[in-house]
């Protein structure tokens, strides 16, 4: 199962969103970018879930994505209103609109893992 097929994205998208050749691996590492972000894959893709999908297929396309590790300041430094110095966690990236705009939707939505393991229990036996 996966947020969405390649013909799901050639509907949103258009058809000519990318090569032929290049369609199948942009559809993959979007839905393997989804996954990480929602934590399973739902039985039923809703629509925004798809929108998602193709946001960050167009944030793969311009190369914001898979580009690096999100940017965290460390350190930001302001001088008179004349320098600014600004310092960034060591790795880091901006996130880009693509990956806000497609967390936005997946936030939207009230999902719930059915694999998800609440709370604790243990087994008693009684001899």
């Amino acid at each position: 199962m996966s947020f969405i097929t390649q013909e799901q994205a050639e509907q949103i998208l258009g058809a000519e969103f990318a090569n032929a050749s290049d369609k199948a691996r942009l559809v993959l590492l979007s839905n393997t970018w989804m996954k990480k972000a929602v934590g399973f894959v739902p039985d039923e893709i809703a629509d925004e879930l798809k929108i998602a999908a193709c946001e960050i297929i167009k944030g793969i396309q311009s190369g914001d994505l898979y580009s690096g590790i999100e940017r965290q300041t460390k350190r930001e430094r302001v001088k008179a209103e004349v320098e600014v110095e600004e310092e960034f966690v060591e790795g880091s990236v901006a996130v880009s609109q693509y990956e806000q705009i497609a967390r936005a939707l997946i936030d939207s939505l009230d999902l719930v893992n059915p694999n998800a393991v609440l709370g604790f229990g243990f087994e008693v036996f009684r001899g």
